[in-house]
């Protein structure tokens, strides 16, 4: 009797406690966020400390190959740098150290760049910055800027930024541009430093030929901050490379480069003659665009100095009235590295191009839900038309 009074209990306490506690269903919402940083090791701001490794941790298994960079290690920036770092990936936590060890006395500042993904491909579009000395004080001296394309006039989104001490080459600190294209050194010792800020297109983190960047020196006490425009450096000097007719009292000519905007254009600066040589006199020369407009309002910051053009403008004493071969010379042209070179083109120019044909008209669509009408037919030949008397 007592069994079956306990069988019976325990079968309406089991029924109870389902129909009281259905539970979470199965599957649950849709991961669409993120890896998320629950810890960093050591603490940012600890000084006298000389860690194996500063570990990051999530609070997700993040991917060994996150989508956007060339690999895992190239999300990770040690300033200052000896080499590129050292990363282990262990499912929720990557740890970060330098290859030959952390320097004595030395504030280190660690970055982890936007791009961490998840198993799921969620980016996490946001960076961490710890920093930590292993000495007894971390600098607070600071150096911040911004980073320009100077060819585009637009913000280095890709920027590498480094910082290196004129008394001591054997330091090179790094800090990368956001989105924005700024940049900012917060734990520099006061000094001499040689900034450079280079478009990393390839995210290798380092200089690759045909990328762009410029250089500037500080002199750091307390904070400073600096302006680079950033461009591909070369010994090669602008090469004609087209002309066109823009009315028939307007030649552009086309460069394979940049043009140096503070170089200034004489009518003497370009020689134009027919082919006959015939010389046609040049009234003005001037940049072919490109530097800043002022009475345009642009989004974003732009940079301090004039936007490099590939082009200039000559403007013709006397009109050209019907097409015509030229030959054209470019004298002493500088590029943005101040290589000069004297090229030429031969072109023909035409003042009344003739017009285009009119485009046919597309075939009438047939009515909704109906055949396309039949073409008319058509006309009868001239021995079977009807004379009108």
């Amino acid at each position: 009797m007592m069994i079956r009074r306990l069988i019976t209990a325990l079968a309406i306490l089991s029924a109870a406690g389902g129909c009281a506690s259905p539970g979470m269903p199965p599957g649950g919402p849709i991961d669409t966020e993120g890896p998320r940083i629950i810890a960093i090791a050591p603490d940012s701001g600890r000084v006298g400390v000389k860690p194996p490794e500063v570990v990051f941790k999530f609070d997700e298994v993040v991917s060994e190959r996150p989508a956007g960079a060339p690999s895992l290690s190239a999300l990770f920036l040690i300033s200052p740098r000896d080499g590129g770092p050292k990363v282990d990936w262990h499912r929720s936590e990557v740890s970060v150290k330098p290859r030959r060890g952390w320097r004595s006395n030395t504030a280190y500042t660690i970055t982890m760049l936007p791009g961490i993904t998840d198993l799921r491909g969620n980016v996490r579009n946001t960076g961490k910055v710890t920093i930590f000395s292993t000495g007894a004080e971390i600098p607070t001296s600071r150096v911040a800027g911004i980073v320009f394309n100077w060819i585009t006039g637009g913000v280095a989104q890709k920027g590498l930024i480094e910082a290196r001490p004129l008394t001591d080459t054997t330091l090179v600190y790094v800090t990368a541009s956001d989105s924005t294209g700024t940049f900012s050194f917060p734990n520099l010792p006061p000094g001499k430093y040689r900034l450079r800020g280079l478009i990393d297109d390839n995210n290798n983190q380092g200089l690759d030929p045909r990328e762009a960047w410029d250089t500037t020196t500080v002199s750091l006490t307390d904070s400073a901050r600096v302006e680079l425009v950033a461009f591909a450096h070369d010994s090669v000097a602008p090469r004609l490379s087209d002309v066109v007719m823009r009315d028939s009292a307007t030649l552009e000519l086309l460069f394979d480069r940049a043009i140096d905007p503070n170089q200034r254009f004489t009518p003497a600066s370009v020689d134009i003659k027919r082919s006959d040589s015939t010389v046609i006199a040049v009234s003005a020369v001037e940049s072919g665009g490109g530097a800043r407009d002022t009475s345009v309002v642009r989004a974003g910051p732009v940079p301090s100095r004039p936007v490099p053009s590939s082009s200039l403008i000559a403007k013709l004493s006397v009109p050209i009235r019907q097409a015509t071969i030229l030959r054209v010379r470019a004298i002493g042209i500088r590029s943005l590295d101040g290589v000069a070179k004297t090229t030429e083109k031969t072109a023909t120019v035409d003042p009344n191009p003739p017009a285009a044909a009119p485009a046919a008209a597309p075939p009438s669509a047939p009515p909704s839900g109906g055949k396309a009408p039949p073409p008319p037919p058509p006309p009868p030949p001239p021995s079977s038309r009807k004379r009108v008397p």
